[in-house]
């Protein structure tokens, strides 16, 4: 039987073939298939560079990003899925904000050795509460003269 499909192609008429890829429609078709795969390949390239230059402050980091999605342009972008840091640095940075502002709120301090703005005010809110208290206690107290 895999002789009577080798002796069916070897019979084909090539002439036809030749012409249906010579045609101008297909010429079309192949200009299409390569534009498209060519714009995504360029659309992979500048993703890739945003992303990295958003994740990394690493120039290395970035170039080698860039350079294997150029190279190897399918293979370069399930790579650097792999490779690439899970958070962006604006959100390592917000996380990292959260993070000392939470310290900060537990020890009532800030970086500098203050006390923290939230504590400051409910300190004076206590202070007030106790002047508030003495003033009272000062105006039932008989004046002697």
């Amino acid at each position: 039987m895999s002789e009577n499909a080798f002796d069916s192609l070897a019979n084909l008429d090539l002439g036809r073939w030749l012409d249906l890829v010579t045609a101008p429609s297909f010429k079309s078709i192949q200009l299409a298939v390569v534009v498209y795969f060519g714009l995504l390949w360029l659309t992979i390239i500048v993703w890739v560079t945003r992303d990295a230059i958003n994740r990394s402050n690493s120039l290395l980091f970035q170039v080698f990003a860039i350079l294997l999605n150029i190279v190897f342009p399918i293979l370069g972008i399930l790579l650097y899925l792999i490779i690439r840091p899970g958070k962006t640095t604006l959100e390592r940075y917000y996380e990292d904000l959260e993070h000392r502002l939470i310290l900060d709120s537990i020890h009532g301090k800030t970086e500098e050795g203050q006390e923290s703005p939230h504590k400051q005010t409910h300190l004076k809110r206590i202070a007030k509460k106790g002047l508030k208290k003495e003033v009272a206690e000062s105006d039932e107290t008989p004046k002697s003269a």
